[in-house]
């Protein structure tokens, strides 16, 4: 059996919102994505960012959006994405089998799973299903979590 899943990773154009930050689209936060974000915090997943784009827009968009405090680390750059998440686990001390990866586009959830088989990648598409798998059910509380989904101390990126 898989280990329960600790952290989503988001990716955050054409997946948590339309449109692309770079492109100066619409980036109105899906409706979808927003329940998901917040049905699996209150469950005690941590969510984090794996971005490719323009940091400081992006963070822009965070905040405005009112969604920036829900992210535990956020990675934004021009890197691999799966070099993002291998950095995400190591910050949060958490092992690649309890990460997850959420992404619109194909090739990225692709280069992930490649480089990253014990992740486990989802289609943007499916983001209003993610709450009724059992891979993101309760995590149950042995002790005071040290970093609590919402309100924690922030995570800088690099």
């Amino acid at each position: 059996m898989r280990p329960a899943l600790r952290c989503l990773v988001w990716e955050l154009d054409n997946t948590l919102w339309d449109g692309v930050v770079c492109d100066a689209t619409s980036t109105v936060p899906r409706p979808e994505a927003l329940r998901t974000l917040r049905t699996l915090s209150e469950r005690g997943i941590w969510h984090a960012v794996a971005s490719r784009s323009d940091r400081d827009k992006t963070m822009d968009r965070l905040y405005r959006h009112g969604v920036y405090e829900m992210f535990s680390a956020i990675e934004i750059g021009w890197g691999r994405k799966s070099t993002a998440i291998i950095h995400i686990a190591r910050t949060l001390g958490l092992t690649l089998e309890s990460v997850a990866f959420i992404d619109a586009e194909p090739v990225e959830r692709a280069e992930v799973a490649a480089a990253l088989p014990s992740v486990r990648c989802y289609a943007a598409r499916n983001v209003d299903i993610l709450t009724a798998l059992p891979d993101f059910g309760r995590i149950p509380r042995i002790g005071p979590d040290p970093t609590p989904p919402l309100g924690f101390a922030r995570v800088p990126a690099h």
